[in-house]
């Protein structure tokens, strides 16, 4: 059975559409790491896992305050 990769990084997506938040995995402890991926949850973002040597994304503001 083969092993499955980990994830070197997470995106948070929010339910706009827009990247807002992403962090290293590798950089961040575990600890830090497990409340940022709680907050962005909690929040009603998507967290999506990022795999492979070099990740990029654009980070922006949340815009569900314009469509209200």
């Amino acid at each position: 059975m083969r092993n499955k990769a980990r994830p070197n990084g997470f995106v948070a997506r929010c339910q706009c559409g827009v990247c807002v938040g992403a962090l290293d995995a590798n950089r961040t402890e575990q600890n830090d790491m497990g409340k940022l991926l709680g907050k962005w949850l909690f929040d009603g973002c998507t967290v999506e896992p990022l795999f492979g040597h070099r990740n990029e994304v654009t980070i922006s503001n949340c815009r569900c305050k314009e469509a209200q």
